[in-house]
């Protein structure tokens, strides 16, 4: 089973550091006492949705980065994606095709 919680802390912590930021200095910047960051990341309590939105945003990412199954390649599959989407239809086939080819 998924603990939801802790893929939540641990990925906040990851943009955290990644972003150079301490708890404390992210705390603050939510609005929040210097600990508030440090008491998630520790277990002791989940954070409201909307705190967590905009802790991602401040950590410099996006949501849709913050959720990714792989944030290791989230952007060369987000460039794939984006050039994928601009094809036609049968481009699209064709590139499937070939994908299911390579081994």
């Amino acid at each position: 089973m998924v603990n939801y919680r802790q893929f939540l802390i641990d990925r906040l912590g990851y943009f955290r550091t990644k972003a150079k930021l301490s708890c404390r200095e992210l705390s603050l910047m939510l609005g929040f006492s210097e600990g508030y960051i440090t008491k998630f990341e520790k277990g002791a309590f989940s954070i409201p949705a909307e705190v967590l939105l905009e802790a991602i945003s401040i950590c410099g990412t996006t949501p849709e980065e913050f959720f990714s199954t792989n944030i290791s390649n989230f952007a060369e599959h987000k460039e794939l994606n984006s050039q994928y989407d601009k094809l036609s239809p049968e481009s699209k086939q064709n590139i499937l095709d070939i994908m299911k080819n390579l081994k």
